[in-house]
């Protein structure tokens, strides 16, 4: 985080000096300093946050800067300077002694960056692979030098910390959030999530009931803003929270092995996977004399972005702790997952 970019606070009023000074330290930053609109011009686009004073908020909003996020205006009295601070596009305004109100902004400026790539992982029938699908995809995000975090929300599953060769990785499970309230921060997340080879997991507990905790969605958030790549294997039977989980994916791969009774029941789970995915993409599973992935893109009228052709060995390494890693048919898929995001090297 050292090389993160410094907010910055513009204004001529050294008392709000002083208090940006203090709020900023609060949350380990320093920031940059501009008493008037060409300070600010300089440093506008790349500030981390701008906490502009009142005395410069009408000749920045005059100036038509370019929309940004992360702008909050200090007043001695806000009702008066909204209309102002609107046009200026910032996203709160705040008294000077609203102290807990500044630093809480601050905080979510400079908590991670927030642009990681969600995907989700649904099998398309029983036994697709979509949990091995899911550790490839964290495999081969890493092996871009990227951060990637794998996600198991599928509480009838094996296992992803399994699948990964990761069960006794030190860290918190989804058990561990069951008592968390609010916003969390990403940093402290990335923190305490266990990882295998450079790839962060959140995976169940072995013993216990399985269940979501009601801090899910904050989870996913803080996830967001800490990591390049979150890949979420998401259960067949979609239920609410899982709805929510492929409506915030960029893209939804549904797996679906090349077999009749397989496109049948993702014909079904299609139905409901369309209904609230902003973009849907098929991988097949090449199967012994099955029908090809030609028949199963015209089934389901959709493409198919790859195809996996299985591997014997993908089974025996997980069952000896390697993980899919050494599948040269996944490395390749999760590639063209990848390629086709953007998410290069």
């Amino acid at each position: 985080m050292t090389d993160a970019p410094a907010p910055l606070i513009a204004t001529t009023d050294e008392r709000l000096v002083d208090d940006g000074m203090r709020w900023c330290a609060a949350v380990g930053a320093t920031p940059q300093l501009a008493h008037d609109l060409t300070g600010v011009r300089r440093a506008w686009r790349t500030a981390a946050a701008v906490v502009v004073g009142e005395d410069l908020v009408e000749e920045i909003a005059r100036a038509a800067l370019p929309r940004r996020e992360h702008v909050l205006v200090v007043a001695h009295d806000p009702d008066r300077w909204w209309p102002t601070a609107v046009a200026l596009g910032a996203t709160a305004v705040c008294r000077a002694g609203d102290e807990d109100r500044a630093v809480e902004l601050l905080s979510a400026a400079l908590d991670g960056t927030g642009e990681a790539c969600v995907v989700s992982v649904v099998g398309g029938a029983g036994g697709a692979g979509a949990s091995t699908l899911t550790a490839a995809l964290g495999l081969a995000a890493r092996r871009r030098h990227l951060r990637p975090l794998v996600v198991d929300a599928d509480p009838l599953g094996g296992g992803l910390d399994l699948v990964l060769g990761a069960e006794r990785a030190e860290g918190v499970r989804w058990e561990d959030f069951g008592a968390t309230r609010g916003r969390l921060d990403a940093a402290s997340l990335a923190d305490v999530l266990p990882a295998r080879d450079g790839v962060s997991h959140l995976a169940w507990a072995r013993e216990g009931p399985r269940r979501l905790p009601q801090s899910w969605s904050a989870v996913l958030s803080a996830a967001v803003r800490a990591y390049d790549l979150v890949a979420v294997d998401v259960p067949r039977h979609l239920d609410d929270a899982g709805i929510e989980i492929i409506g915030r994916s960029v893209l939804t791969l549904v797996v679906v092995p090349e077999e009749i009774a397989a496109v049948a029941a993702a014909r079904h789970l299609l139905a409901a996977v369309r209904r609230g995915a902003p973009a849907v993409g098929l991988v097949s599973v090449r199967r012994p004399s099955g029908i090809g992935p030609t028949a199963v893109a015209d089934a389901l009228e959709l493409p198919v972005l790859a195809r996996v052709r299985p591997d014997r060995r993908v089974r025996g390494a997980v069952d000896r702790g390697h993980g899919p890693r050494r599948s040269r048919s996944l490395r390749r898929v999760a590639g063209t997952v990848l390629d086709a995001l953007g998410l290069e090297p």
